[in-house]
Parts: C-alpha cells; sequence; structure tokens
C-alpha cells in the first residue's frame, strides 16, 4: 500500500482530541444507488463505523441513436450506466457483449443479453488484451460515459479495427449536501474513497474549500488513477485496491479500518 510521507506503519492513525469519541466515518461519494449498494457490501464484510452518502455525481443518460447500434458488429460496456442506457434505445439484444468488470457484466446479463465475455482482469487494458487474443472482428461500438478513463475505440483502430464510441450518460457534477457538509465539518477520521478520477477530483475539490480542522483524512482507491485526484490532500493513510473492483476496494478498506480500530474497544 501507499503511504503519505512520514507515515509509520507500525502506529496507527492517531485521531485527534475532539474526534477521539467519533467512530471512523466512510464517505462514499458516488450517485446514490451505487453509494448505498457499496455502503451495504462493507457492513456486510464487518465496516463498523459510520457511513456518510454524499453524492457529488448524478447520471443522466443519452440512449445511442438507432443508426449506430445498426452499424455495430460488438458492444463493448465500461459501466452498468452504459447498458442502463442501451437498454433505452432499443429492445434488440442480438450483439455480443464484451463488459469491462462483473457488475457490468451482470448489468449486461440482467438487460437480456446472452452472449456476454467479461474482461478478467477489470480493467480496460485487459478488455482490450482479451479482444486482441480471441481475434474478434468488428465493428466495434464502445458505448461510455462522458468523462473517459481509457478511449477503447481509439485504442481498437489503433489495432486496425473499425471502431467507434458513443457518449450514452453524462456524470453531472452535484455540490455537498448541507448535511454532508456538517458531519465532514465535525471531523474525526474520514475514510474517503475514490472510485473514479472524475469522483476522487470532485472530492478534493469541495473539500479543499472547508475547513476541517478537526478531521483525519484516510483514502481507499479503486485504482492508481483515482488515487492521483485526492493526492493533494494531506491525507494520513492511503490503501489502493490490489483489483480494481468492490471486493478490491472492500480488501483495501479493511486495512484502513485494522489502523483505525479498536475504536469500538474500551482502553
Amino acid at each position: 500500500p501507499l503511504r503519505a510521507k512520514g507515515h509509520n506503519p507500525a502506529q496507527p492513525p492517531r485521531r485527534n482530541e475532539i474526534g477521539a469519541r467519533m467512530p471512523p466515518c466512510l464517505v462514499l461519494t458516488r450517485p446514490q444507488a451505487a453509494s448505498e449498494s457499496f455502503a451495504r457490501q462493507a457492513r456486510a464484510a464487518g465496516w463498523r463505523g459510520d457511513v456518510l452518502i454524499a453524492p457529488l455525481m448524478q447520471i443522466r443518460l443519452s440512449p445511442p441513436p438507432p443508426v449506430l447500434l445498426n452499424e455495430a458488429r460488438v458492444l463493448i460496456f465500461t459501466s452498468q450506466h452504459g447498458v442502463a442506457s442501451f437498454a433505452e434505445a432499443t429492445s434488440s439484444r442480438h450483439w455480443p457483449v464484451w463488459a469491462v468488470g462483473p457488475r457490468t457484466a451482470e448489468a449486461a446479463g440482467r438487460a437480456g443479453f446472452e452472449l456476454i465475455a467479461q474482461a478478467s482482469g477489470g480493467d480496460a487494458a485487459s478488455l482490450l488484451a482479451e479482444l486482441d487474443a480471441a481475434q474478434i472482428a468488428g465493428p466495434f461500438l464502445h458505448l461510455h460515459g462522458r468523462y473517459l478513463a481509457s478511449d477503447i475505440a481509439a485504442a481498437l483502430r489503433a489495432r486496425g479495427h473499425d471502431a467507434r464510441g458513443c457518449e450514452v450518460y453524462a456524470q453531472e457534477a452535484l455540490a455537498l449536501s448541507d448535511a454532508a457538509r456538517a458531519r465532514l465539518l465535525q471531523g474525526g477520521d474520514l475514510v474517503l474513497t475514490a472510485f473514479s478520477p472524475r469522483s476522487a477530483q470532485l472530492l478534493a475539490e469541495q473539500i479543499a474549500a472547508l475547513v476541517l480542522d478537526r478531521a483525519k483524512l484516510h483514502m481507499v482507491a479503486i485504482s492508481q488513477a483515482a488515487a492521483e485526484g485526492l493526492a493533494a490532500l494531506p491525507l494520513i493513510h492511503r490503501q489502493i485496491a490490489s483489483q480494481p473492483d468492490a471486493a478490491g476496494m472492500l480488501a483495501a478498506l479493511s486495512h484502513i479500518q485494522a489502523a483505525l480500530e479498536p475504536f469500538e474497544k474500551p482502553s
């Protein structure tokens, strides 16, 4: 795991006096449904601290035009939102689908697709490598959001494939709610989550506008790219998921929790 400068891994992060009696707080900034889902998973995995759901993005779907779907032979999805937007465009499900990870593959299955391949590595690099190995012929259509972590269509074209991308949803920024701001200002140990570079950037911008002199900040990030969005914050402890999915984030969160405990135990 990455650690902030000067951090001694043998010593757990010390809570300030004001926040000493407060349990750690897991801060989730994904859209409401996704945050609620991860909160349930975290509880099931043993998280005993508080949970603050403070969405910094909302999803607006913009279904793809039929002409693009008619030209495509293989569909590529890198998020559940892409699947949801596609489902609003047509009831047809005859295309083979390549999904970046398990949650996207599950969403495609629920939407009615039958021919679904899932990238084993859970990221764009593994998806591209496995497409190459499978020698699949296009045309490919990548249905993605406004902010691209990886331009898969461009990478496929560089490999000589016929591929196009289509923006089918937008991640619109939201301000922190008054309740979320109040909880952050209370301080204590705040475990910030970064599920994407975009969400991390939005969180860093909003935290920078607050005076969190009562808080100790910790981070759990799904990838190095996502972690960089929070790098400018005064983080005590940093954990990057060993794999870019919910299971990886839960495992990273457990390391943070172990460092912060025994917050419930008597001294």
